[in-house]
């Protein structure tokens, strides 16, 4: 599951609990890196052999790594350490933690100075900035395991708050909290191929693409190339392919989403949950869905929560896999060869439109006198470059 954030309650109750606003108050994360706070998602399963990881590390500098677990039975003197992780304040350096298991909250201030809290699980990468006012705590799991990452020797000295004189703290809100709005982002977490701080297309958090290898294992594993080889948004939307980022915590009342529907005839809506314990027959419909075939509409799908794969062929017949996560949205043209399966997450809510009655026929391959198919590749394959990237900005 992706890491989520929201503005906090004002509440002293136990800090462990979620301390949601009524109603909640949820935070994109472009917001949080709008502040600073980067995010990557990894596998923690592997994370001795990741290579997204290493590039992180040498990318970044972080040339110094160490595990903790904090939990009553692991971590001495666990009451006195927890109240100070729980203390505001600053670190002169950025602080960098990877939860490897279990779960947490790091509190951030916002522009405002209210409090954001991030739920941190499994899998998230987080870098906090230097100079941020923030503070730790475990949820009710009571139990975290994290790698901290240092350039350099480690450093963990806290300035509590107020610092408003230490020159982190300065250099910290120059930076990052004199904007005239959460709309000017700095800098945001970029994903691996990229993995210097700098701006970059917002659906990106939400939608990747990467050339496939041509392994049988797990259908559900990456399958990256050995040497990984990432396919721009753009480039999809040479081969027909449109993608926005929505909030997906909103989805109800996202102007944005209506406007798209509006746009574009989506009459029709509903929802499907992909997973073991949701979906009736669910190995032979998954066994279906990663049977490669193309529909006389277009697909469109929305991840409003969990995740899962699209894979597409180019115009080269290679195999592209788009990775969909909470917040993505995409659509696969009328004749396009396409399949689905999950990612090993083993979860997604997708919300599916349609343009009138919802038409769900697919065509296994090979079905190339299909009208649909012979449009597809009249419009998007026989082509020397594509003009068709308009329509896919978020």
């Amino acid at each position: 599951m992706a890491m989520e954030a929201w503005f906090m309650e004002d509440s002293d109750s136990d800090p462990r609990l979620p301390h949601h606003r009524n109603p909640k108050e949820f935070v994109p994360l472009d917001h949080l890196a709008e502040l600073g706070v980067l995010h990557w998602r990894l596998n923690p399963t592997d994370y001795e052999n990741d290579q997204e990881l290493r590039k992180i590390r040498e990318t970044r500098g972080y040339n110094y790594m160490d595990l903790l677990d904090i939990c009553p039975e692991k971590l001495n003197n666990y009451e006195d350490k927890l109240k100070n992780f729980y203390t505001e304040h600053i670190h002169a350096d950025e602080e960098i933690r990877y939860c490897l298991e279990g779960s947490g909250y790091f509190d951030v201030r916002g522009k405002d100075d209210r409090w954001i809290r991030i739920w941190f699980k499994a899998g998230d990468l987080i870098i906090l900035p230097a100079g941020i006012y923030h503070r730790f705590t475990l949820d009710t799991t009571n139990y975290v395991k994290l790698m901290r990452l240092f350039m350099g020797e480690p450093v963990w000295t806290a300035y509590n708050r107020p610092q408003e004189e230490h020159p982190a703290r300065k250099e910290y809100v120059e930076s990052f909290t004199k904007k005239e709005s959460y709309r000017q982002p700095k800098r945001i977490a970029t994903p691996a191929a990229a993995m210097v701080a700098t701006q970059k297309d917002p659906r990106e958090e939400v939608i990747q693409a990467w050339y496939m290898d041509d392994s049988d294992e797990d259908q559900r594993l990456p399958h990256h190339k050995e040497s990984k080889e990432f396919v721009s948004l753009d480039q999809l939307a040479e081969l027909g392919v449109l993608s926005w980022r929505l909030d997906a915590y909103n989805y109800e009342t996202d102007e944005e989403l209506k406007k798209i529907r509006e746009e574009r005839g989506y009459s029709y809506m509903d929802f499907c949950e992909v997973c073991p314990e949701k979906l009736p027959n669910y190995e032979q419909k998954l066994k279906n869905f990663f049977e490669e075939h193309l529909h006389t509409d277009e697909e469109i799908r929305y991840a409003v929560d969990g995740s899962g794969y699209f894979d597409v062929r180019d115009r080269n017949e290679c195999w592209i896999r788009v990775w969909v996560k909470k917040g993505g949205m995409i659509v696969l043209p009328a004749g396009i060869y396409h399949r689905f399966t999950l990612d090993t997450n083993n979860y997604i809510k997708a919300m599916r439109l349609f343009i009138g009655d919802p038409v769900w026929t697919p065509y296994n391959r090979p079905h190339d006198h299909l009208p649909a198919r012979e449009e597809y590749l009249k419009a998007f394959v026989h082509k020397e470059t594509g003009d068709h990237a308009v329509n896919a900005a978020a």
